[in-house]
């Protein structure tokens, strides 16, 4: 921009010059003219070349006079040309420093632009937690699409539920051959429980009791990780590897307590008389 305004002073300085040469030019021109032609008249033509004879005797150096005319012609015609390629020089010179001051601010803004961030790769179930050996990522109906996260985190957080139901279920089958509650002592052991009361009555409350963590207080977040419903007892934070065993151990007790139903319902007997 300072480029811009110096050559903008240097042009305007440059034309003012040359208008005060046309305007000295042509006031020269302009007096030659007037002497040659507010001369005295010639009266007739001598044989002479380089003047005539004049009424009073004198002579008229009629083309020195011409010779004047004409070079003062020629330089101001000269002064016009040098003013116009002045012009057009500045012109151009303005042209190319503008170009130039765009071409600067074009890269200055480019520079000063953030790069564009490359977008996430896409979500990947293979990478989850829960892939571990010997196994790996397994997954043989084909579930968990690649670029589904939602999907994902549905069949992960029924996976944990069940997963923990599971570990209770089996857990508890075992326990209920040596303990039971009082006021149970009539109920039969194992899945005969449900059927009779009043341990119909307890499957009845611990079936609305789930409900209710479920429905009201355990509900899924999308802003936390899958299976994260608060930690009442203040235990310490869950590691990557607790995280693995809970889903690996979760998993065991779905086949351990589908297990123990199967048996029970072919044999009769419960979880610990099945080893007997």
């Amino acid at each position: 921009r300072r480029t811009c305004k110096q050559l903008f002073a240097m042009s305007k300085t440059a034309t003012m010059a040359s208008l005060g040469l046309v305007a000295y030019g042509s006031w020269k021109a302009n007096q030659a003219f007037i002497n040659a032609v507010q001369g005295p008249s010639v009266t007739a033509a001598g044989p002479a070349l380089r003047g005539v004879a004049r009424a009073d005797g004198g002579e008229v150096n009629v083309v020195e006079q011409s010779s004047a005319v004409s070079v003062g012609l020629l330089g101001t015609t000269g002064v016009l040309a040098a003013a116009v390629m002045s012009q057009s020089k500045a012109r151009r010179s303005r042209a190319s420093a503008r170009q130039a001051e765009a071409k600067s601010a074009a890269a200055k803004s480019a520079a000063a632009k953030p790069a564009t961030p490359p977008p996430p790769p896409p979500f990947d179930p293979a990478k989850q937690m829960g892939v571990t050996d010997p196994l790996g990522f397994f997954d043989p109906l084909g579930f968990s699409k690649v670029g589904d996260e939602a999907g994902f985190r549905n069949l992960r957080s029924a996976e944990i539920k069940h997963g923990r139901v599971a570990m209770m279920a089996a857990l508890g089958a075992v326990i209920q051959h040596f303990i039971q509650l009082p006021g149970f002592d009539s109920v039969p052991k194992g899945l005969g429980a449900v059927t009779t009361p009043p341990g119909t009555y307890g499957f009845v409350l611990l079936f609305l009791v789930s409900g209710f963590l479920e429905l009201v207080l355990w509900k899924d977040d999308p802003k936390k990780e899958v299976g994260d419903y608060g930690n009442p007892l203040g235990l310490p934070g869950l590691s990557d590897d607790m995280r693995n065993r809970e889903l690996n151990n979760g998993r065991m007790a779905m086949f351990a307590a589908m297990g123990i139903i199967a048996a029970e319902l072919a044999t009769g007997k419960d979880a610990v008389e099945q080893f007997s």
